[in-house]
């Protein structure tokens, strides 16, 4: 597989060729220190992936991604930046294009000199590895697919999808009393692609479990508000949630879960859980505390997370739902969920959304 690396850093650039290169099926093909020499370098050397800085001379990540997409529509790229935290708003942009992950830049704590072994590079790297490994495993259908659906080519997914009412519609005898979402790899722009069409206000809270890390939560928390219209905010120990806002799990080593009071719970993860915050956590006491009243719904992403809870709520005769297999950028979590639901359909984005709206409106 041939990487092209982008970085205006020449320190940074190299560290990250020498790590991928310690993954013997991989191969850095060349390197771009700008947008513009990115956009030239992909048309030339027609890379399996591309590793994107966001900050750059001349054009940025977020630029240079469009151009490529535009032109290439089947290019993987991966987001890596140095400064995660202050460039969300960035990197979601990316995303929108067609980016499909985002990873921090690894670094090196060794003195200048120093001779640093493949296994070393590889530990250094380790996040920025899994993430490009997934990526090359999407099919180039799948990475066409994401674009297609992405916001600057599907014009439908913009505040002027959501159904205004008035007022909260009264809700029938069966409807849910809280949604909870999970997803991983793929899930940012996904997501806001569902709650953009869902109806506003919505009755009950929403609750979202995506696999990301700590430092990332605000930003995508921010980014979920300006995209969807809906109050969004960070999950916070103990507290309510209401009715009409939607509450992110913070990334890191929490879970967060229902309690019997019905409030939100932020607790250490149990032992064997690889993934958090763990979306089958949340789930799994839902189903207890809510019984037929919880709604759990999978979208994309990799491995199977979700499914053990998905199929606990459907036992207390609560409702599950599932991305389909085709619409996900990654589909081995929807797919492990639809096989708990003992079912064979899933929804795309939208049509996941007119499902929960009929929970409450009888209106797709």
């Amino acid at each position: 597989m041939n990487v092209l690396v982008v970085n205006d850093s020449p320190v940074l650039s190299a560290v990250i060729t020498a790590i991928v290169e310690t993954q013997p099926d991989l191969r850095v093909v060349a390197t771009a220190s700008n947008g513009v020499e990115a956009v030239t370098m992909a048309t030339q050397y027609l890379p399996d992936l591309i590793l994107m800085d966001i900050h750059m001379p001349k054009m940025g990540g977020v630029e240079a991604t469009r151009r490529i997409i535009q032109s290439r529509p089947k290019s993987r790229i991966l987001i890596v930046s140095a400064t995660i935290k202050r460039n969300m708003k960035h990197i979601f942009e990316a995303l929108q294009y067609g980016a499909l992950d985002y990873a921090h830049s690894p670094s090196l704590s060794y003195a200048p000199g120093t001779k640093v072994s493949p296994g070393q590079l590889a530990a250094a790297g380790a996040e920025m590895l899994k993430k490009l490994h997934t990526i090359l495993r999407i099919s180039e259908s799948k990475v066409v697919d994401n674009v297609r659906r992405s916001r600057q080519a599907d014009p439908s997914w913009s505040l002027s999808a959501v159904q205004t009412h008035a007022a909260p519609p009264t809700l029938s005898k069966n409807a849910p009393q809280m949604v909870a979402i999970g997803c991983s790899t793929g899930g940012p722009t996904t997501v806001a692609m569902l709650l953009s069409h869902l109806i506003q206000p919505f009755p009950v809270p929403i609750l979202i479990c995506q696999h990301i890390d700590a430092e990332f939560t605000q930003g995508f928390v921010s980014w979920l508000t300006e995209q969807t219209g809906l109050a969004v905010s960070v999950a916070r120990n103990r507290t309510l949630p209401e009715p009409g806002k939607a509450y992110v799990a913070p990334g890191g080593n929490l879970n967060l879960e229902l309690s019997t009071a019905g409030r939100m719970m932020l607790t250490p993860p149990l032992a064997g859980q690889v993934y958090l915050p763990n979306i089958s956590h949340l789930f799994l006491s839902m189903a207890e505390n809510l019984g037929s009243g919880a709604c759990g719904v999978v979208l994309t992403g990799m491995g199977s997370d979700g499914a053990s809870g998905l199929a606990a709520i459907r036992q207390m005769k609560g409702q599950g739902f599932a991305q389909d297999l085709q619409s996900a950028v990654v589909d081995s979590m929807p797919r492990a969920a639809l096989k708990a639901l003992n079912s064979e359909i899933g929804y795309p984005p939208q049509q996941l959304a007119r499902k929960l709206n009929e929970c409450f409106t009888g209106e797709g």
